[in-house]
């Protein structure tokens, strides 16, 4: 009988407390695993139920560098990760951080990818041969000299993810492998993924996209509150919808629609569902859960005001001689829901930048509610403009949750008590109060990232720009988040949200594509989910279920799985 690669026995773990006299973290509770090898193996989960602990068990660094209370056993090949250096583990388990930038440590692209590299010892000419292979297999060869911190977010992911294969470790490991990345670039790493499962590699990833654990995923494992809660197939797993939805995982748009339309086993890909649909479209499909007005797929535009924001002409390069923004043109109204869109690079964050007034146009200017942001602080445009980073890690610095919300409105000079009272109702707003008085570093990716919504939404600025804000949230964090956001829109702000994830760019109302720093597209998001060519040729693809209903012949196409069964009810006009 084979020996599993990865063997994990009574795992128990709690992370040391974050104060004298508290407790310990609880994270992990009697985990039993085996992995064979060759196996793909998904770890999902609401944040905060552990899938990156259990990621940091498996090459050591939990508990070697945390410290904590560590129970039960830990085996890679042979390898117990409790006792063996990291350091020596590096040659087993090759690990992508859910951040991949906090790996990023070296000059230029290919010193990333050599650093491993040259750490084994490996021959000269070994090098180089695996630095090629790797950055070819992420698409990067052509930024090979480029400085990984002027990279994008995406693109610092494909970098880590390059750097790690490039090791050719025993087992791969994982953590939120296609956060950040734009469709295409996602599209990418995924038939990366599945060229080493037919190589034999052994893969672990802890991920939110139920699309990828569809796709990939030979087995599933579902945690809540640190323990394995569901284990089973994708198919198995995805079939049990009403337990996903208390665990606030996220489901395949093809196995949400399936489970709709009364379908006994869920679907998975959109030739599973084309084919069901194809062979006799249900006459009355399942009635939808009742949703409020401004939920997903029932947007109601509010009343349109003056430019609040206007780009005329506008072009930014970088000092590395990158032209991020070329003659951007583009008004935004009160009352705009923007989806901001466009492969990695494309210039999006650096257009946010500009907004926020962090970034000051070169040729050309921005006015933001009638003011020339090259002559106004980025302070002073803060009372207006609410931006919420790609990385939480770059937004949160106090010492406890109360602080980091309080901050903004201390700022804007309100009294004390009007700052006690936006505070409260921030943290109630995205279900933090229990949290107040604990340190924001400390939390969960999901966890940190509400508290810089919390922030901004102290602040009630006129302007919202939401860079990433769904990358790496489980189902109830998006759904609060996407809440929060349709409220704003409702009220009259105008929100500006950038996106990888094609699912929640159809929410908006109007879509904004950007290709090479330029304009490509600038129309109602149907219409423009509805070229698909066009956004291929942007580094983009429309979601699962825009992409069934163009195969179905639905013009326009339904944007969100409520959306296309209603369409259904109405025999599909």
């Amino acid at each position: 009988m084979p020996v599993p690669l990865v063997r994990i026995e009574g795992l128990h773990f709690a992370y040391p407390a974050v104060r004298a006299g508290m407790p310990g973290v609880p994270a992990l509770r009697d985990i039993h695993l085996t992995v064979e090898v060759g196996e793909c193996v998904a770890i999902m989960g609401a944040s905060g139920a552990g899938k990156t602990t259990l990621c940091l068990a498996l090459n050591g660094l939990v508990p070697q560098s945390t410290g904590g209370t560590f129970r039960g056993n830990v085996w890679v090949n042979g390898h117990n990760t409790r006792t063996e250096p990291v350091a020596s583990l590096a040659t087993q388990v090759g690990l992508v951080f859910q951040e991949a930038e906090n790996q990023l440590c070296t000059m230029s692209v290919e010193d990333e990818v050599a650093f491993g590299l040259e750490n084994l010892g490996l021959p000269v000419d070994e090098i180089e041969r695996r630095i090629t292979w790797a950055l070819e297999v992420v698409a990067m060869n052509h930024l090979r000299r480029h400085p990984p911190a002027q990279l994008s977010g995406g693109q610092q992911q494909r970098l880590a993810l390059a750097a790690v294969l490039a090791m050719q470790p025993a087992l791969l490991v994982l953590d939120e492998p296609t956060g950040g990345l734009d469709p295409i670039g996602r599209q990418g790493v995924l038939e990366v993924i599945a060229a080493l499962q037919r190589q034999g590699a052994t893969i672990i990833m802890a991920t939110q996209d139920a699309e990828a654990v569809a796709a990939l995923a030979d087995r599933v494992m579902v945690l809540h509150e640190g323990a394995i809660a569901l284990e089973g197939t994708p198919r198995e797993v995805f079939g049990q919808v009403a337990r996903l939805r208390e665990l606030g995982v996220a489901l395949p748009q093809l196995s949400e629609l399936s489970d709709l339309l009364g379908s006994a086993t869920p679907w998975l890909t959109v030739s599973e569902a084309a084919q069901a649909l194809q062979a006799g479209l249900p006459a009355s499909p399942r009635p939808l859960w009742e949703r409020k007005p401004g939920g997903e797929g029932d947007l109601i535009a509010p009343n349109r005001d003056a430019g609040m924001v206007r780009f005329e002409d506008v072009w930014y390069r970088y000092a590395s001689g990158v032209q991020a923004l070329r003659a951007i043109d583009l008004r935004i109204d009160a009352g705009d829901y923007i989806a901001l869109i466009g492969a990695n690079g494309s210039g999006k964050s650096t257009l946010a930048r500009h907004i926020s007034g962090l970034l000051r146009p070169q040729t050309g200017r921005v006015i933001v509610l009638d003011k020339d942001t090259r002559h106004i602080p980025p302070g002073a445009l803060a009372r207006h403009v609410g931006y919420v980073f790609q990385n939480p890690d770059h937004q949160i610095f106090a010492p406890t949750v109360w602080e980091e919300v309080a901050f903004g409105p201390r700022n804007l000079g309100w009294d004390a008590a009007t700052v006690r009272q936006r505070v409260a109702e921030a943290l109630e707003r995205f279900r933090l109060a229990h949290l107040a008085e604990v340190p924001p570093a400390t939390l969960s990716f999901g966890g940190r990232r509400l508290v810089t919504l919390a922030s901004v939404h102290a602040m009630q600025p006129q302007v919202l720009v939401l860079d990433e804000p769904t990358s790496g949230l489980d189902r109830r964090l998006s759904e609060c988040l996407i809440a929060w956001v349709m409220e704003c829109y409702q009220a009259g702000r105008a929100v500006v949200f950038i996106t990888h994830d094609m699912q929640r760019a159809a929410l908006a109302s109007r879509c904004v594509v950007l290709q090479d720093g330029g304009i490509m597209m600038d129309t109602p998001v149907a219409e423009a989910f509805a070229q698909a060519d066009a956004l291929a040729r942007a580094g983009l693809m429309p979601p699962p279920i825009v992409e069934l209903g163009l195969r179905l012949g639905l013009r326009p196409p339904p944007l969100t799985v409520p959306d296309f069964c209603r369409r259904l009810k109405r025999g599909g006009e």
